[in-house]
């Protein structure tokens, strides 16, 4: 019996950015339409979970995010073996046309929202990458995981200034250190988004889709 590889799931993903025309609203349309592909995929998945829950004592002590138990996005499972994949998706205001109940209504205002604050989005990229290995390490039906981030947020896909004080979360493109600090810890970013240490440095490889003539930008890390 074929056991689920992580190549499977991340093609799947990859097929499923690359084939969507519609317009994602929000991280929760971007997991629900995504599981759903999934769940569809001729890859035939024993079941694709949203929202799977994992109390934080599961994770031993290296968990340092105490206030919040972990619920992933999306697990995906085939034969006992499991992939768990963290979304992220992150917007900047744009007006777009929009069919609704059979009528195309133009340049409507807001539909994607302007989000900001991408020195806490890029954080939570890295602690998404973070999560995953912690899952990884302490639950042997767990191989491997996906972190994707999609945005229409081109300053994701930017090196910070060198003195910028989230230049340990850059995301562009290349390879990144696994150390994750705050430049000031005494900045309020560094009291909510403590630091932490990954197993090893990624590599960070965007694309790019165009959906209603807005260009989004993505990339699959493999963990």
């Amino acid at each position: 019996m074929k056991t689920l590889a992580i190549d499977e799931v991340e093609s799947d993903i990859a097929a499923f950015i690359a084939s969507n025309k519609k317009l994602l609203f929000n991280e929760r349309d971007f997991q629900t339409q995504l599981a759903v592909w999934l769940g569809k995929s001729h890859n035939a998945y024993d079941d694709v979970a949203l929202e799977y829950y994992v109390p934080k004592i599961c994770l031993g002590d290296e968990y340092i995010w105490e206030q919040e138990d972990l619920r992933m996005d999306i697990v995906v499972e085939k034969d006992g073996e499991f992939v768990p994949v963290e979304l992220k998706y992150k917007t900047k205001k744009a007006r777009v046309t929009l069919s609704r109940f059979g009528q195309e209504f133009k340049d409507l205002p807001e539909v994607l929202k302007k989000q900001g604050a991408q020195d806490h989005g890029m954080y939570d990229f890295w602690k998404d990458v973070r999560r995953i290995e912690l899952v990884r390490k302490h639950f042997t039906n767990v191989k491997g995981g996906l972190a994707v981030f999609m945005t229409n947020d081109e300053a994701y896909t930017k090196e910070p200034r060198a003195t910028s004080n989230n230049q340990a979360f850059s995301m562009c493109a290349g390879l990144h250190d696994k150390r994750k600090t705050w430049k000031d810890p005494k900045s309020k970013s560094a009291q909510s988004r403590p630091d932490f240490t990954l197993e090893r440095d990624y590599a960070i490889n965007w694309n790019t889709k165009t959906i209603n003539d807005i260009e989004f930008h993505y990339c699959l890390t493999r963990i």
